[in-house]
């Protein structure tokens, strides 16, 4: 089943800088929102390892089981509404770091596919593709670990000489700060991102 092979693939992937809500009870209120007939669905609550702010991402895993075009877009509609009423539980920047991770057991367009992914009502959405492979669909979320490459030559990427020309007008921008602000930038994405920068701490992954 691909909603399985998803959630490996998850845990696989960012067990070393994310860890996962421990609160279950509230997990399992989330998920008894949903209608009886989204039969594979699973809450996962992450949050970076080192981010002592109290504040987590929510995603949902669905993989939609209908048959026919009919019975699938019923399904993706129970499937949105229980976006919905998840995202009334969730409390302050919570609200904005919902995302919908989407699978078919039957075959979909990847018009279809890539439509739903445009939509971004009430969250983010990425919708696994057809033929494409679980690895590379989990790669291209937002939980993709970036890697900055420390050997980049300086004067060859844009950022290295943004650096350096900032350092040379101001002390304060050191080396440290410098490799703070290229992983905050690199790694982190919405409410991650704005507390990194606004507490002026260094990153941990």
């Amino acid at each position: 089943m691909k909603f399985d092979k998803i959630k490996t693939e998850i845990y696989e992937m960012i067990s070393d800088y994310y860890k996962f809500d421990s609160n279950n009870d509230f997990g399992n209120e989330l998920v008894s929102y949903a209608n009886e007939d989204i039969k594979h669905k699973q809450i996962l609550r992450i949050k970076r390892k080192g981010i002592e702010v109290d504040s987590w991402k929510t995603i949902v895993l669905v993989e939609i089981e209908g048959e026919c075009e009919i019975d699938i877009k019923i399904e993706l509609k129970k499937t949105i509404s229980w976006i919905a009423s998840i995202k009334e539980c969730l409390l302050g920047n919570e609200g904005t770091d919902l995302y919908l991770f989407l699978t078919f057991t039957s075959e979909v367009s990847i018009e279809e596919c890539l439509r739903i992914e445009s939509t971004e009502q009430f969250c983010r959405k990425y919708v696994l593709l057809p033929d494409e492979e679980i690895a590379e669909f989990v790669n291209r979320t937002f939980l993709q670990k970036l890697i900055y490459d420390t050997d980049t030559i300086e004067g060859k990427d844009p950022l290295e000489r943004a650096y350096s020309k900032t350092a040379e007008q101001y002390s304060w921008l050191t080396s440290d700060m410098q490799n703070t602000w290229k992983k905050a930038f690199s790694e982190l994405s919405g409410s991650d991102l704005f507390d990194a920068l606004l507490k002026d701490e260094e990153v941990i992954i």
